[in-house]
């Protein structure tokens, strides 16, 4: 009997929110990652983007006050035909000219406090991309393992509404808009500041 009331109970606090505070979320460039895809003629073009690091602050029972960046090192990104990712590189995404992509967080909408499990939230924040800079959303379903989070999120962006060139040519027809899929890794800790110095 004893055991099994010690089971419940352990279960309840592996349910349970995790106790209010401000945490810091580091990502682990090496388990995550970005993948995109589009429609082009006759075929779906995936690729993915380059390594990705960054940390996240946010306080875990509201959300708020959220701050923080990702950083993406376009220079690596590539879809597999090198034909292709050289034209990606010099002629659509510039890298030579524009190296990095820089999500910088500005709010979180967490509906609940942060738990153990499942969570899902969103990401609000500012994309600096391609010489200019715009507001960005990214939902994101968040599973909390003690101190690990893995974070799953996507977006859809309007690469040639945002002023990149469209690849279109002759009969091959590309998408206008790419969908980007993150899949990031992290560790949760607690900021230094909000570390009690004794």
């Amino acid at each position: 009997m004893r055991r099994a009331q010690i089971l419940m109970l352990a279960g309840v606090a592996l349910a349970s929110p995790l106790a209010a505070a401000p945490r810091l979320l580091e990502l682990d460039g090496a388990r995550s990652a970005i993948e995109v895809r589009f429609g082009a003629t006759l075929q779906m073009v995936r690729g993915r983007l380059g390594p990705i690091a960054g940390t996240i602050q946010f306080d875990d029972a509201t959300g708020n006050p959220a701050r923080g960046a990702i950083v993406i090192d376009l220079l690596d990104s590539a879809t597999g035909v090198g034909r292709r990712d050289r034209k990606m590189h010099e002629k659509i995404l510039e890298t030579p000219r524009y190296p990095r992509a820089v999500f910088t967080l500005e709010r979180v909408d967490l509906p609940s406090p942060l738990r153990q499990g499942r969570n899902t939230l969103q990401l609000h924040g500012v994309l600096d991309f391609h010489g200019a800079q715009r507001p960005l959303s990214l939902p994101v379903e968040a599973v909390v393992d003690g101190e690990e989070v893995a974070g799953t999120g996507f977006a859809i962006i309007p690469y040639v509404e945002w002023g990149l060139r469209d690849p279109s040519y002759w009969l091959l027809r590309v998408a206008k808009e790419v969908r980007v899929d993150v899949r990031t890794v992290g560790l949760l800790k607690t900021p230094p500041s909000a570390v009690d110095p004794q």
